[in-house]
């Protein structure tokens, strides 16, 4: 099902990409509306999770009306919208995720990609809202694709998200998933965030996915206070030295172990070289140039690393969007936070718009899988 996914959105993407490489080229003499887009449509959370503060700034009064939501989506700024992400916070806390969802559909008339992330912790809420979003994508011919949260193999899970018989809660909505599949065609999976209370876990975690046919994304936890909240959490969370070579091999063996038109590997291999050359970022990302983020109380964002430019329930959009003051932001954004950005939101979908990065991307993952990985030391990282 993955490579299948896979080389639906790569053919998708391959009939784009000259408007892609024109819309690049542009991009860099002149702002653009956005084609990426994430809404954390609330901070509440059904999880306490350890990496992870936004549940301790979930505030339901400060979270954007429906009606809000309409109207800020009313705006011209979304225009050119291709791939949106709906997350929290747990969006499905939200008695009106499904509303949330076709208004974007409804308002983003050049939308093409749907994601929604869920702990899948409340499967009474979460099973019978992703149905129905899944069945008007459907209707609507838009690709969708959701994620279960997994971090860990039975108590282990419950440990990272704090939440007692975690692991059963979240399988019951990915049972329900996996059966939807066989009426709806969209992409399902689970992610899992690694960090050091459960990187010992990593392997086992893989393993029960590969059991259960189960499509999976490993993330590297990383630090951001518009995003997570978390920035106060990584003196005692950023992996260091063993931990974090241990963190590499385990991204470089997937690599050289999963399929090679698997999009996550790219995500991997970034991974990889930026603890292994000190955190300086190769990769190419959307947010740069093409990208916008919104959080539940209609503050808006460049990305994870923005200072907020301005906030949707008081002013257009689009006008806080191209102000010069939040371009000039931008540049500072560009200069002084992405050279060293963890963030993989939407890596691939930039990689593939410009085709020579993913190109790149495949010809060295081809070299890898004939290099054998299991008998690489392991040695701490020499940062610059």
């Amino acid at each position: 099902m993955a490579q299948v996914y896979a080389a639906k959105y790569l053919a998708k993407a391959a009939l784009s990409a000259p408007r892609d490489l024109m819309r690049a080229a542009v991009a860099k003499y002149t702002p653009l509306h956005p084609t990426v887009f994430i809404f954390h449509c609330t901070f509440v959370c059904d999880a306490r999770c350890e990496m992870c503060s936004n549940w301790t700034r979930g505030d339901r009064k400060s979270d954007m009306s429906l009606a809000q939501i309409e109207h800020a989506f009313s705006s011209n700024l979304w225009k050119d919208i291709e791939i949106a992400s709906l997350s929290g916070g747990e969006p499905t806390t939200r008695n009106d995720m499904v509303e949330i969802c076709r208004l974007m559909l409804d308002k983003f008339p050049k939308l093409r990609k749907l994601t929604i992330n869920t702990t899948g912790l409340t499967p009474h809420r979460a099973i019978p809202m992703l149905t129905k979003v899944v069945e008007m994508c459907h209707d609507r011919n838009v690709i969708f694709s959701t994620r279960v949260s997994v971090d860990g193999v039975n108590d282990m899970h419950g440990q990272v998200r704090n939440v007692k018989r975690a692991f059963e809660k979240a399988g019951k909505t990915i049972t329900a998933m996996q059966e939807l599949q066989t009426k709806y065609r969209f992409n399902f999976g689970i992610s899992s965030t690694l960090f050091s209370l459960n990187l010992d876990d990593a392997d086992n975690i893989l393993a029960w996915a590969k059991k259960e046919k189960l499509d999976i994304v490993f993330n590297m936890v990383r630090f951001t206070d518009a995003m997570l909240g978390n920035s106060d959490k990584e003196g005692a969370m950023r992996p260091i030295g063993l931990e974090e070579q241990r963190m590499r091999k385990f991204f470089m063996d997937r690599v050289r172990q999963d399929p090679l038109l698997d999009g996550q590997n790219y995500i991997y291999m970034h991974y990889a070289d930026m603890i292994a050359n000190g955190y300086h970022r190769l990769a190419p990302c959307p947010f740069q140039t093409q990208g916008v983020m919104l959080n539940p109380n209609g503050d808006m964002f460049f990305c994870e690393n923005s200072d907020v430019m301005g906030n949707v329930t008081n002013e257009d959009p689009e006008h806080i969007y191209f102000r010069k003051d939040a371009q000039a932001h931008r540049r500072t954004i560009r200069d002084e936070k992405c050279p060293t950005c963890l963030s993989p939101c939407q890596m691939n979908v930039a990689a593939i718009k410009q085709i020579t990065p993913y190109a790149k991307f495949l010809v060295r993952a081809a070299i890898e899988r004939r290099r054998p990985g299991s008998d690489e030391p392991i040695r701490p990282a020499v940062h610059a």
